[in-house]
């Protein structure tokens, strides 16, 4: 029984030195991967009760301009519409993180003003309802672009730096 000699055998594979630009490859990738190890945590966006509801008021409202705002989709635009309002209410409930961030002196004037911008915010989304109701598409288009707007003036203000 005679052994091929031509192969690669396993004592040339174990003995291989790795070369320059293997040593390379191997020290970006292990620092890369130490990069994205810390990286994650500080991307990861705290998980609150006020956080869940904003996130469904989000995709209600994604939801919307997916669908268009025509007549064909009125129905699924109500009930998205429905969606939104009673995730407002919710929100209503709960303080924003940055609340802890506020000197105690300003915190009363912090909160009525979050409460006042959501109280807004519902009443854009019922705005919002009847220009669907009614057949609106301009108008609801409109006051989609408000509650955008309304969105990023309110995360200035009220949401916690990541």
């Amino acid at each position: 029984m005679a052994v091929k000699s031509g192969g690669t055998s396993a004592g040339r594979i174990q003995n291989h030195k790795p070369t320059q630009k293997t040593q390379m490859k191997l020290k970006h990738l292990f620092t890369l991967l130490a990069a994205c190890a810390i990286a994650v945590p500080a991307f990861a966006e705290e998980d609150t009760p006020l956080s869940k509801e904003m996130e469904k008021i989000s995709k209600a409202l994604k939801a919307i301009k997916r669908n268009g705002v025509d007549a064909a989709q009125k129905d699924a635009n109500l009930a998205k519409v429905a969606d939104a309002k009673a995730a407002n209410a919710a929100a209503l409930k709960y303080e924003p993180a940055k609340t802890k961030d506020v000197p105690a002196a300003e915190k009363t004037k912090f909160l009525s003003g979050y409460k006042a911008s959501m109280e807004e915010a519902g009443k854009t989304l019922d705005a919002l309802k009847a220009a669907i109701e009614g057949g609106k598409t301009d108008e609801a288009k409109s006051l989609l672009e408000k509650l955008d707007s309304e969105k990023k003036e309110g995360h200035k203000k009220y949401k916690a730096d990541d």
